[in-house]
Formats: C-alpha cells, sequence, structure tokens
C-alpha cells in the first residue's frame, strides 16, 4: 500500500512511501481508508518531523478486517475515526475499536473526515460555556475549521454569535456559517464593543 510520511526538504514536506498493509491489534479494525482531512498541526509537525515519519489522525473508511476480539463493526461498515498512532493517511489503517464511529450512509467521507479534530475541539469549547441560550460567544480564528464549528455548535444553543476574522472577504463566508456580527482586526480589540461574553472561542 502507500500512505504518506514526512518529508522535510520535499515540496509541502510530505511524500508517498510504499508499505506492508498494517497487521491489526486484536482491539484494532483494518480500515480502508476513504478520506482524511489535514489539520494545521499534523501538517507543522511534518516540518520537523525525521524523514519517513507516518503522519495523520482524522480518518474515513471501510471495515476491511473486524477486530479479533469481538469488538467493533462488522466488515462493510463506514466509520470515522482517530488514528491515535498517527498514521491516518494511508491506504489502510488500524484503528483501535474505542477510537472509531460508525457514520451513515447520508454523510460523505469528506464531511465526516472533519468531525474528528476540528469538530470534537469546537464541541468541547463550546461545552464549556454552558447555558449560552440567550448569551453572547465571540469566535476567533473564525474562518478555520474549529471556528467554523463552533459557530454553528453556538447558534444550535441559542447563542449570539460575534466572528472576529482579519480580511473583509472572509465575512459574508462566516454569515452564511452562523455569525450574527463580525468583527474585522488583528488584536481583538474592535471585539470589545459587543461585550461581555458568555463564552469566548479563542482559536487564534
Amino acid at each position: 500500500m502507500r500512505r504518506l510520511v514526512s518529508s522535510p526538504d520535499a515540496v509541502g514536506n510530505l511524500t508517498f512511501q510504499d508499505t506492508e498493509v498494517p497487521t491489526p491489534k486484536a482491539n484494532e479494525c483494518l480500515i480502508r481508508v476513504k478520506a482524511f482531512s489535514m489539520n494545521r498541526g499534523e501538517l507543522k509537525r511534518s516540518q520537523n518531523d525525521p524523514l519517513g515519519t507516518p503522519i495523520g489522525w482524522d480518518v474515513v473508511g471501510v471495515v476491511e478486517q473486524t477486530a479479533q476480539d469481538g469488538s467493533g463493526p462488522p466488515i462493510g461498515t463506514k466509520i470515522v475515526a482517530l488514528s491515535i498512532r498517527s498514521e491516518g493517511w494511508a491506504e489502510y489503517a488500524a484503528i483501535s475499536t474505542r477510537f472509531l464511529a460508525i457514520i451513515p450512509q447520508s454523510v460523505s467521507h469528506t464531511d465526516a473526515a472533519t468531525l474528528l479534530v476540528a469538530g470534537l475541539t469546537a464541541l468541547y469549547a463550546v461545552e464549556k460555556g454552558s447555558r449560552l441560550l440567550g448569551s453572547r460567544v465571540l469566535i476567533t480564528g473564525a474562518t478555520g475549521g474549529v471556528g467554523l464549528f463552533a459557530m454553528q455548535l453556538a447558534r444550535m444553543m441559542g447563542a449570539s454569535v460575534v466572528a472576529q476574522i482579519r480580511q473583509p472577504a472572509q465575512e459574508a463566508f462566516v454569515r452564511d456559517y452562523g455569525a450574527d456580527e463580525v468583527v474585522m482586526t488583528e488584536t481583538g480589540q474592535e471585539a470589545e464593543q459587543f461585550a461581555p461574553y458568555r463564552l469566548i472561542v479563542d482559536g487564534v
């Protein structure tokens, strides 16, 4: 199979490597990968990791081989998963059944691939501001993956969302994702006009 690995001297700091299909542990499923997402932290890490270091957290695919211990879903199940060994940017990945979930057939592979690092980070952050109904929430870095999820989740919880951006061209984009108010600022000072905030999700 082929997988992407770190290559500090290559364009984009990544290169393809031919390797064997991984052998799952007893509590792991073998996943045939259909899509994955590229997170900023992974791409930054690839600049410094030794040549040939595997990479990739967020994986979407189909169960190719079930876990030997009987845990996890059957062959052919569509799943989203987190590769805790960071080996997900490959044609196949061995994933612990503790770190995968079944997804509906109606959810596309590419949409599902965004759910793990960005989606869960946003969810955990927004949940810190319990009782958001009728409150105001500030989302910095609103055009990033976490920011886009956080805006939508905060709106669903009944909050009024203020999005902090840096470029005027981004305003329509964040409003489409749920921003009630938009501030363009490098320092954050302009966001004071809408204070106080029940919650600030600082992605910057």
